[in-house]
């Protein structure tokens, strides 16, 4: 057993380092943006994802989200209430990737217009 404990240690090291950084690039490029009109940070760690696209509907004003409360925790598993929200088109971002069509970053403590719990909204432009 005494032989077997250096192997557990670097395979323990090996599997932290590995979950850690794909947990950290996953929220990377959400951490390194913001919201083009109030300025705020867009991820929390735990508040961006991507989202189904028949959530998603565009209006006049820009692009509507409604999302029951289970759909919201796909986001945020901290979510305690539906989001209903029109993002206007001066909020709407650019992703870096275009894997989704879109991604929602959701705050669920302050769903009071204008934002109604929506942090930061993304969608890939149509070519």
């Amino acid at each position: 057993m005494d032989k077997l404990w250096p192997m557990f240690v670097v395979l323990a090291a090996a599997w932290l380092y590995l979950f850690s950084t794909q947990f950290v690039m996953a929220h990377d490029w959400y951490s390194s943006t913001s919201d083009p009109v109030y300025q705020s940070n867009c991820c929390g760690g735990n508040d961006c994802a991507p989202v189904d696209p028949s959530w998603v509907s565009e209006t006049r004003e820009g692009y509507r989200l409604t999302m029951t409360v289970d759909q919201a925790r796909t986001v945020n598993s901290q979510s305690q209430a539906p989001v209903d929200a029109v993002i206007p088109w001066n909020r709407i971002q650019s992703p870096p990737n275009a894997d989704h069509l879109f991604y929602a970053c959701i705050y669920d403590r302050d769903r009071a217009a204008p934002r109604h719990g929506v942090i930061c909204f993304f969608a890939t432009p149509v070519m």
